[in-house]
């Protein structure tokens, strides 16, 4: 999670209006989700795959790596879907027998898997086209901009930053663990493990209690005043016109293609 905040505030696309980068985020992500077009899905995994990489300058071997994150989820979700249940064994192209019944593979599930497996990993590189690239900062800024409630706001900030200072003391505390031979062996592991997670339920509770002490004292009434950045670059919309309708004719042509 930091490697994502670090490399979205070195991005070479965050200059651009995060406004425009949202927008283009929800265009593409509402697409993907109303269509089952394949090649639009490779289409859109392409694309922003090319956008994040070589025009946002981010490693590829990051980017890989956070797509494969999604791929166990995916795998579960695909296995319920995949095999089905008949007492009719030609409905399947792959089955096996279990008593009067039968397991197996058909067309039509076989379809749904593919569909929601390409749906899935296009949609994720719609989101990480935007968490490479725009910093959590300016993504709340762009909710300011649409009226989004203050103090949902300012809770979604402060439980972002939180988020890095629970990080820092668990692995702090997991090192001074390891150090001590903690996780020697499976045992001392799990003992270890629970006394780390007590541990930094107790110091969260503490920080959290610090943190909102501090903010009360520099005058905190729910909401945090930050310089903002507007000298942005902004992109023409008769660019993502075209994007949509390029991805609108790759729906209709396989569509016409597949006879459907």
């Amino acid at each position: 999670m930091k490697d994502i905040d670090k490399y979205a505030y070195m991005s070479a696309l965050r200059p651009l209006d995060p406004t425009q980068k949202v927008l283009l985020t929800f265009l593409l992500l509402i697409t993907c989700l109303c269509s089952s077009s394949i090649v639009m899905f490779c289409f859109v995994i392409g694309l922003m795959g090319w956008i994040t990489i070589y025009k946002g300058h981010i490693v590829m071997s990051l980017y890989l790596k956070l797509m494969t994150i999604p791929l166990t989820f995916l795998l579960l979700s695909i296995l319920t879907l995949l095999f089905e249940f008949s007492s009719d064994a030609s409905v399947y192209l792959v089955s096996l027998p279990i008593g009067n019944f039968y397991v197996g593979i058909t067309s039509s599930s076989l379809q749904t898997v593919c569909i929601l497996f390409f749906k899935v990993f296009a949609s994720v590189s719609c989101l990480y086209f935007l968490c490479l690239s725009t910093p959590m900062t300016d993504i709340l800024r762009v909710f300011e901009k649409f009226k989004c409630p203050t103090f949902l706001i300012e809770m979604m900030s402060l439980i972002y930053r939180f988020i890095f200072v629970l990080i820092d003391t668990a692995f702090t505390m997991h090192t001074a663990q390891a150090s001590r031979l903690g996780y020697k062996s499976f045992r001392l592991g799990i003992k270890s493990l629970g006394m780390l997670l007590s541990t930094i339920l107790i110091r969260t509770l503490k920080i959290n209690n610090n943190l909102y002490t501090a903010l009360e004292c520099r005058g905190y009434a729910g909401s945090l005043k930050v310089l903002n950045e507007d000298a942005y670059k902004r992109i023409n919309y008769f660019y993502f016109v075209i994007l949509e309708a390029i991805l609108l004719g790759l729906i209709a042509l396989e569509n016409f293609l597949l006879g459907r």
